[in-house]
């Protein structure tokens, strides 16, 4: 997969990312204590839909164009969720996208705390100047309360953990590049479980060479002994082959009420963007709640 996000931005696997993204953010807002986002593999955290690297491929149409197709057209019937990921994309712009840090920035409230890591210096530059552009609103989160640095994310797994909140919200996105990746990310989440083992941890992966990926997920599973799920979209039908077919977040200590409340949203989300009637999307535990 590319590394640089503007290629992909907006498409069928950032909406799924951006919804739970969201979805967690405000169950963890139902206690008054802040916590902290820290978000590993941050990228610049606003794409350009009409720049060149995204019209290569123009995947925003098949993802968050279709989505917005699809409520304009059904009205009513949209879950809440949906509606408000749409109203929070708008208000950067028809044609721009945000990422996870600026979406991430813009719901915290001002005793939260966010943390982007990117290891790429300009990108790093570029999601500094992004996120110093977030308007302040009255309760939200402070200029000072959004940090950047230049840094291999992974290690955050360990430098930034346990955080001084206490509470905490860790999105890992890696680019999935080199062959090593999948034993880089189980070791730092290994290590960051032993520090912060209270913590919400969500790793995005792409879906592609089942088996093998089904064993890397139960392996990560292992790791602890907290509840942990996976939620995936297809927009075609699974197949064992490398073909990308979809993309999934696996969800370590969900909030209460996470996977009930997910389910609707994700079925109306297959429906919408899937290319084949076949493209499935479910929830499973892989460790069930005690």
């Amino acid at each position: 997969m590319n590394y640089q996000h503007h290629f992909h931005a907006g498409n069928h696997a950032d909406v799924l990312k951006h919804l739970v993204l969201l979805q967690l953010i405000g169950l963890m807002q139902q206690k008054p204590g802040g916590f902290l986002v820290l978000d590993t593999h941050a990228g610049a955290g606003s794409y350009d839909l009409d720049a060149a690297e995204a019209r290569r491929s123009d995947e925003a149409s098949g993802g968050v164009g279709r989505l917005r197709a699809a409520v304009e057209q059904d009205g009513a019937v949209v879950p809440e969720l949906i509606r408000q990921y749409l109203v929070r994309v708008a208000e950067f712009g028809r044609r721009t996208y945000p990422g996870s840090p600026l979406l991430a920035a813009s719901s915290l409230r001002a005793q939260d705390r966010f943390l982007g890591v990117e290891m790429v210096s300009k990108v790093a530059r570029e999601l500094e100047r992004n996120l110093s552009t977030l308007p302040y609103t009255e309760g939200g989160l402070g200029a000072r309360r959004r940090m950047t640095r230049c840094d291999d994310g992974l290690r955050g797994l360990k430098a930034d953990l346990p955080p001084i909140e206490r509470r905490g919200l860790i999105l890992i996105d890696p680019p999935y590049e080199q062959t090593s990746e999948r034993e880089d990310i189980t070791l730092a989440l290994e290590a960051g479980l032993q520090r912060f083992s209270t913590g919400v941890f969500v790793l995005w992966y792409p879906i592609k060479q089942r088996e093998f990926l089904d064993r890397w997920l139960r392996r990560i599973a292992r790791l602890t002994t907290k509840p942990v799920l996976t939620i995936e979209n297809s927009i075609v039908r699974d197949e064992l082959g490398n073909r990308l077919t979809g993309s999934g977040l696996l969800v370590i200590n969900p909030p209460w009420q996470f996977e009930s409340l997910m389910q609707p949203t994700l079925t109306y989300l297959n429906q919408a963007l899937r290319e084949d009637e076949a493209a499935p999307a479910t929830v499973r535990w892989l460790n069930p709640p005690a």
